[in-house]
């Protein structure tokens, strides 16, 4: 496979796989922490078994489904009987839930969730090869992950880079340590370099988009062929979120064209 359709799969496919590494680092960090804490809960075992006696007798009383309540209380913690992946029309995507909307060419190509999920399956198999625990890590991040937009001046089947717009949502949470964009990014790093891939990385800036600040990392590649391919990861925490655009460019004309994407971004 050319360097250049390799590029073009790692771009579709990279963030869809980003905290996995992440998490897989702090597992057993969490798992040592929960220990941890339940040798230290021990004492309080009373008083919390008192409390949620009281709390039963209560609902007996009022009457309240208690299987309700904890589904209530999961839903809190998971949106994701909310979540919406968004509306892709000719030339414009719009998502309710993350509060986001933009705009790109009416001429490019684009793909519904199903085709993203397709595609990003297809490609796992050429990030992961034959890294069993590669492919362990895309599988978790997989099962997370929202795939809301891709767009593409060329087909997305990577036979062509082109430029390019994807928007990404994966369910993030305080115990894997992200808190913000910028440690999102910072977990996408690591598992480029981790990977080996042939990127050269920018320094960590902020942008406001849309009004919205985000969290930015460029990374270039040189495509073997005098062309050079740049990245912008944008990412940002919504409603438990990490939400993430992708723009690929290669030169001051797509980069143009990218631009006015980003121009088009409105968050509510």
């Amino acid at each position: 496979m050319s360097i250049m359709k390799k590029t073009s799969l790692f771009a579709m496919l990279i963030m869809v796989m980003l905290v996995a590494a992440a998490c897989g680092d702090k597992a057993d960090n969490n798992a040592k922490s929960n220990d941890s804490t339940a040798a230290e809960s021990t004492t309080a075992g009373t008083d919390d078994a008192a409390s949620k006696s009281d709390d039963t007798d209560k609902t007996s009383e009022t009457g309240t489904d208690s299987t309700n309540t904890s589904s209530e209380e999961n839903n809190a913690s998971d949106d994701t009987s909310k979540v919406e992946l968004g509306t892709t029309q000719k030339g414009s995507y719009t998502n309710d839930y993350f509060g986001v909307s933009l705009k790109f060419p009416e001429a490019w190509q684009f793909q519904d969730a199903e085709g993203m999920n397709e595609l990003t399956s297809a490609t796992s198999e050429v990030i992961a090869g034959d890294d069993a625990t590669k492919k362990k890590q895309i599988e978790l991040s997989q099962a997370k992950t929202l795939n809301l937009l891709m767009a593409s001046q060329y087909p997305l089947d990577g036979s062509k880079v082109g430029p390019s717009a994807m928007a990404i949502a994966e369910k993030v949470s305080l115990l894997q340590g992200i808190l913000t964009g910028k440690d999102y990014l910072k977990a996408t790093k690591k598992f480029m370099e981790d990977s080996n891939f042939p990127y050269e990385y920018k320094d960590f800036t902020t942008e406001t988009i849309g009004g919205k600040k985000m969290d930015l990392m460029q990374i270039t590649m040189d495509a073997g062929d005098g062309t050079t391919i740049t990245q912008d990861y944008y990412s940002t925490i919504i409603e438990g979120y990490a939400f993430n655009f992708i723009f690929t460019y290669m030169d001051e004309q797509t980069k143009s064209e990218i631009d006015n994407i980003k121009k088009s971004v409105q968050f509510k």
